[in-house]
């Protein structure tokens, strides 16, 4: 006995599970140069140093907010593009 159609996926959601390697890569990306401008922000950010300067560290902190918004964001696009796409077990008499 073949799948019924509506146990299948939709070409949008095979497009979707496709696209979510991709949108995990660019969340990790994201989250890698988050680090970065915290970092950044760390080293600006300390008062009473020769190096420090309060408007570059406040500058990264926003960009790394702003980054780990963007990978969050994109983490859960690509976790609710999989689950959309895997289709529900249907219960049923014999299955």
């Amino acid at each position: 006995m073949g799948r019924r159609f509506k146990d299948m996926a939709t070409p949008e959601q095979q497009w979707a599970a496709q696209q979510a390697p991709g949108l995990r890569s660019m969340a990790y990306a994201a989250e890698q140069e988050s680090e970065r401008q915290q970092m950044t922000a760390d080293v600006y950010g300390r008062q009473g140093r020769d190096y420090s300067d309060p408007t570059k560290a406040a500058r990264a902190q926003r960009e790394a907010n702003r980054l780990r918004g963007r990978g969050m964001a994109l983490r859960d696009t690509a976790n609710r593009a999989e689950a959309e796409a895997a289709p529900k077990k249907r219960r049923g008499w014999f299955g």
